[in-house]
């Protein structure tokens, strides 16, 4: 298994910990407020973040077919239960591995058939996830709130 893409996804699992570690010391009603910069709540991007992963580890397991609905999270806990139980997964999985260079084909949204290997799509994961935590930090400070460091450099000096 490939020591640096496993730190790489362990990175990501630190950064959204550290992000709900900080959604749960603001008021609870944060989660959920509306706001019009892309996503309508912090909810929905979480949502949006939790379903694509989602859809990419089914596309690992070669299991495409399989696209679970998205999930509309109503409280905080909730979206965080099922974010750490697909990242339990993903990881578990992604460990297991002998080859992360192997080729999977998938079929985009927009019926485009694709083929990257599986160090491709999780690095796809982990760059959307940084980006959504930028969306996050947008709308904290929108609403009057600081985000929460959650930069690769802060990962590593931890």
């Amino acid at each position: 298994m490939n020591k640096q893409l496993i730190q790489l996804y362990d990175y990501n699992v630190w950064a959204n910990e550290r992000v709900m570690d900080h959604l749960d010391t603001l008021p609870g009603e944060v989660f959920l407020r509306e706001v019009d910069l892309g996503f309508k709540s912090i909810a929905e991007v979480i949502s949006h973040v939790v379903s694509a992963d989602n859809i990419w580890f089914n596309r690992i397991k070669e299991e495409q077919d399989s696209i679970p609905a998205k999930k509309v999270f109503t409280d905080l806990k909730e979206a965080r239960q099922e974010m750490d139980e697909l990242q339990s997964q993903i990881r578990d999985y992604v460990s297991s591995l002998s080859d992360t260079e192997k080729k999977v084909s998938y079929t985009m949204a927009s019926g485009r058939q694709m083929e990257n290997s599986i160090a491709e799509i999780l690095q796809q994961v982990v760059n959307h996830g940084t980006y959504h935590r930028g969306n996050i930090t947008t709308m904290l400070r929108s609403f009057g709130y600081q985000g929460v460091m959650t930069d690769y450099i802060a990962f590593l000096m931890k």
